[in-house]
């Protein structure tokens, strides 16, 4: 941290988090923790660079053994809080089998994969038991016997396929009688290893430190709009919801973006002149903008094509898959395709459909010239992570199975912080990578924000961007107080990028700093008298939000001089 930053009154560098809650730097007595909501799952890209659901702990409730969702055979009792963890708090319990082979369960829905099962045990005598994972609607229990359990804890862990089932059970079975068996700390995760214990209550509410693919580095923290995925079965092509013409589909064919193998292969056959797409019967609004994103690898065919009829006309954008470039596209379609490791693009295609007709779409494999319209000759694809949500550009994978999903919005703020934030004068910075979003009707989005704890802007001071009309964007400072617009200063266009931003005010002072250039000043006004900060939203309940990954922000008590914002706002 640099010695400009061991100044500031509120440091946010994304590292520390556990659900509701991100740690900040400074202060480091809790008084400067933000609170974080998001009443749903999201992912991630994680320092491996996999997309990760986060929490990666399926499990809700993890140091609950009696409630919670657990069971048991009726004859083995749990008492919860009962014993010292190995995090040193008092939230291990005790079980207790009053009958040989005595058991719990718990269950969790997945989608068909690999999973790891572990907690951690120990007991008040030198005994054994066993765990299970039980897939109820594929190949029966599998089960891990006679474990060693000593009067130390240790970690045990147990991995399974779950084939075809939509659910499966963990036991601890096989419990000795007349033993005290010392339970903390359950988890099941995607894999066959298991991933480092993250403790849950309802797995609801944890902030996304995200990592740029390829991962390492340092992370940054996730924030979004809600969006719904509207495919279903995001992970399963060959399941009947997705339609399939000239094309056979073998799932879990190779290692997908999230690290396990469950991507499907596209193959297109040999049927002579025909087009080999798939699509679901997804109902599309008219005046509204859909973007369709998905994962691709190439194998052997090396272009994949999407088309959208709007209601009047259709537009098809061709990609190449092998080596990550837009083909040919056609019409008032926005198009991507981003590499995230490991030979897969993300494919992204945006239209808005039209006031008439009836829109649908197909993603189909494309000759070598582009052509949906070939011979097939069994040239093949790999495809994984689906996804349609009505929105004007991408955000994060949403996982489905059996119905459309949803990721609830991010919000990630702190009330009664008023003894942090400069009253008279002081200093708003974020260090933030932003991605250009076309939108209409001029919003303004916070970054970051000081507040009065309400939901509306009447003594405001915020630092954010306003997407104009026609797609581009503008760095914005915004300063109201008591319902009156005291400075407004905003900067020209951006781009894709990393920006450094600092927005000093004082009386009758304001000056806003992009990567170290001045950009505007004021000097008329006075500033509000706020109580409440905000990252990625301008007030609680604001429907525009950031959509984009912050590196840091940093609230000062006093105007910093000039240099000292060209300094801190540098790259």
């Amino acid at each position: 941290m640099s010695d400009l930053l061991n100044s500031a009154s509120l440091v946010m560098i994304p590292s520390g988090y556990k659900e509701d809650v991100v740690y900040s730097q400074i202060p480091t007595n809790g008084s400067g923790d933000l609170s974080f909501t998001r009443a749903s799952n999201g992912t991630r890209i994680n320092s491996a660079g996999l997309v990760e659901v986060c929490p990666w702990n399926l499990y809700s409730y993890s140091e609950i053994f009696s409630g919670g969702g657990w069971f048991n055979d009726g004859t083995s009792t749990a008492t919860n809080n009962f014993a010292t963890a190995p995090n040193g708090t008092m939230t291990a319990a005790k079980v207790v089998a009053n009958t040989a082979n005595g058991y719990a369960y718990k269950s969790t829905i997945v989608a068909p994969n690999t999973y790891t099962l572990s907690y951690y045990v120990r007991a008040s005598a030198n005994t054994t038991m066993s765990i299970a994972i039980n897939d109820p609607g594929g190949s029966g229990s599998s089960v891990k016997s006679n474990i060693a359990v000593t009067t130390q804890w240790q970690r045990i862990e147990h991995s399974a396929l779950v084939t075809l089932g939509t659910s499966f059970y963990i036991d601890y079975a096989a419990l000795q009688t007349g033993v005290d068996y010392f339970i903390w700390g359950a988890q099941v995760n995607l894999g066959s290893t298991a991933k480092p214990y993250f403790p849950t209550t309802d797995r609801l509410n944890v902030p996304r430190l995200t990592y740029q693919n390829g991962g390492g580095g340092c992370p940054s923290l996730l924030l979004e709009k809600q969006s719904t995925n509207l495919f279903t079965y995001s992970e399963q092509m060959d399941n009947s919801d997705w339609f399939k013409n000239n094309l056979t589909i073998t799932a879990n064919s190779t290692t997908s973006p999230d690290g396990t193998q469950n991507a499907d292969l596209l193959d297109d056959g040999t049927a002579s002149s025909t087009q080999h797409w798939i699509y679901q019967g997804t109902s599309f609004s008219n005046s509204t903008a859909y973007t369709i994103s998905f994962y691709a690898k190439y194998v052997s065919r090396k272009y994949m094509a999407v088309n959208i009829y709007n209601g009047s006309t259709s537009q098809y954008v061709v990609y190449d898959i092998q080596n990550g470039s837009v083909y040919g596209s056609t019409g008032d379609v926005t198009a991507s395709i981003t590499s995230v490791g490991n030979g897969w693009y993300r494919v992204v295609y945006t239209r808005t459909m039209s006031a008439s007709g009836s829109p649908n779409f197909r993603i189909a494999m494309a000759d070598d010239t582009g052509n949906e319209t070939y011979t097939g000759s069994n040239k093949q694809v790999y495809l994984w992570g689906m996804q349609c949500e009505a929105s004007s550009y991408p955000t994060s994978y949403i996982v489905s199975t059996s119905s459309s999903a949803t990721r609830v919005a991010d919000a990630c703020f702190k009330t009664g912080i008023g003894s942090l934030i400069g009253q008279t004068e002081g200093v708003l910075f974020a260090d933030v990578n932003w991605i250009v979003k076309p939108e209409a009707g001029s919003p303004i989005v916070g970054i970051l924000t000081l507040n009065n704890n309400v939901a509306n802007l009447d003594n405001c001071i915020i630092l954010g961007i306003e997407r104009q009309s026609g797609g581009t964007n503008r760095v914005y400072s915004f300063v109201q107080n008591s319902g009156s617009t005291v400075a407004g200063l905003f900067g020209s266009n951006i781009t894709n990028g990393r920006y450094k931003i600092a927005f000093a005010y004082k009386n009758n002072d304001f000056v806003l700093y992009v990567n170290g250039v001045q950009i505007a000043t004021d000097t008329s006004g006075t500033p509000p008298t706020t109580s409440e900060v905000l990252v990625g939203q301008r007030f609680q309940g604001d429907s525009f939000l950031m959509n984009d990954s912050i590196n840091e922000t940093v609230l000062f008590k006093t105007r910093l001089t000039n240099a000292e914002l060209a300094s801190l706002t540098t790259l």
